[in-house]
């Protein structure tokens, strides 16, 4: 059965396919880029060809050794998620050639940068289920911080938005820059010289910006959960719940993927 076969009847894509060694990789690849960025983005080009290489060999490809190109041709064929993998991985197929036919090649820190993301983002478009989906860890601050340290952070990281938590760690809300703006807009027509707390922020909204998503959540019922307007980001928890410890976010972004 092909991989479009599969989607469209919204069976699991790949079963067999072992994500958590994958996601656990790319939580080393990401320690590993605090240190050495550049070799952080090679290990991730190998990454990403082993993972195509075990994909393609789960959805039927028999060729013990494949290449990369191998197994993008072949998960072309079968379109469906399948297509979209081969595509977002074709551009990361020149850069994995080059730098193994030449070994004193090595890649730049902005493109070890741009490679990481974006192997991030395709292994987990194989996911199937939302913990295998989301990016790990979340980014997240207390309820009681300051929110202009909120809003540093989220400049210095370029964090659109941060999982608030409670002096529990567990989930309150998102903090958006969209709060942090209409936050600092309101001290400057109050000439309030205090700096709010991140709580005081999120409470000035009558609505929640985070979905809740239990971890074993299909892929359908998180796009679902993230059709509400006010929805930035679906935060995982276990049970899909407010109170519950974050352990992972999806963006709209990431669900277009599957697409």
């Amino acid at each position: 059965m092909t991989a479009r076969a599969s989607d469209a009847r919204q069976g699991p894509f790949a079963p067999g396919l072992d994500r958590d060694s994958f996601a656990r990789e790319l939580e080393e690849i990401r320690e590993l880029a605090d240190v050495d960025i550049c070799a952080a983005g090679e290990r991730a080009l190998k990454t990403l060809d082993l993972f195509l290489a075990n994909l393609a060999a789960i959805l039927g490809y028999e060729n013990e050794r494949p290449g990369m190109h191998d197994s993008i041709q072949f998960l072309e064929r079968l379109g469906g998620r399948a297509q979209s993998i081969s595509a977002q991985s074709e551009r990361f197929r020149a850069t994995r050639n080059a730098l193994a036919h030449n070994p004193d090649l090595t890649l730049r820190p902005e493109a070890a940068l741009r490679i990481i993301d974006g192997v991030d983002k395709i292994i987990r478009t194989a996911a199937h289920n939302a913990f295998e989906m989301a990016r790990r860890p979340v980014a997240s601050v207390a309820a009681s911080a300051p929110a202009t340290e909120a809003r540093d952070r989220m400049l210095a990281r370029g964090f659109p938005q941060l999982a608030v938590v409670d002096d529990r760690g567990k989930l309150v809300d998102l903090l958006t820059y969209r709060d942090i703006v209409a936050a600092e807009a309101r001290r400057e027509i109050d000439g309030d010289d205090t700096s709010p707390s991140v709580r005081h922020v999120i409470e000035t909204r009558d609505y929640l910006v985070v979905a809740p998503v239990g971890r074993e959540w299909g892929i359908r019922r998180v796009s679902d959960a993230l059709a509400n307007d006010d929805v930035v980001a679906a935060v995982v928890t276990e049970h899909g719940n407010v109170g519950e410890t974050p352990l992972g976010i999806i963006t709209r972004g990431d669900i277009l993927k599957l697409r």
